[in-house]
């Protein structure tokens, strides 16, 4: 029975430039934002805040929500909707090494412009990323 989980990302700008990361999760390769999916008991800041000291290092303020985006999950054909804020770095030194999820590879990051992000060249998990970036940045 396919399921629908809760996550929430981090649209982390910094001047014109945002945050993405680049995963590896199985053979599939794809840029996202920092964030996860939201734990029972948990409330949706205090996971983002989580989520986005474990993928890239970073301390952040949230700044206010823009919107939702989703994604099929290939390993069961779960949905996963996210929630998406907007978040200032506190700090500018990222650091990918301390993900403790190790199924979750993130290799890389880049700080990118809407447009630089918007081009083929950043594949995502699920347009509907792309789409909530073009609106909402």
């Amino acid at each position: 029975m396919s399921m629908v989980f809760a996550a929430v990302k981090a649209i982390i700008l910094d001047k014109d430039k945002f945050l993405v990361i680049k995963q590896t999760v199985g053979e599939l390769v794809f840029w996202d934002l920092p964030g996860g999916r939201v734990d029972y008991g948990e409330s949706p800041y205090e996971t983002l805040l989580r989520e986005v000291e474990e993928e890239a290092g970073l301390n952040v303020a949230v700044v206010k929500p823009v919107g939702f985006w989703w994604f099929f999950r290939k390993i069961d054909e779960n949905q996963v909707v996210c929630t998406t804020f907007i978040c200032k770095p506190r700090h500018d030194k990222v650091d990918i090494t301390k993900n403790p999820i190790p199924e979750e590879n993130i290799t890389e990051f880049r700080w990118v412009t809407k447009e630089e992000f918007l081009s083929d060249q950043y594949k995502v998990s699920h347009e509907s990323l792309k789409k909530l970036i073009s609106e909402k940045l």
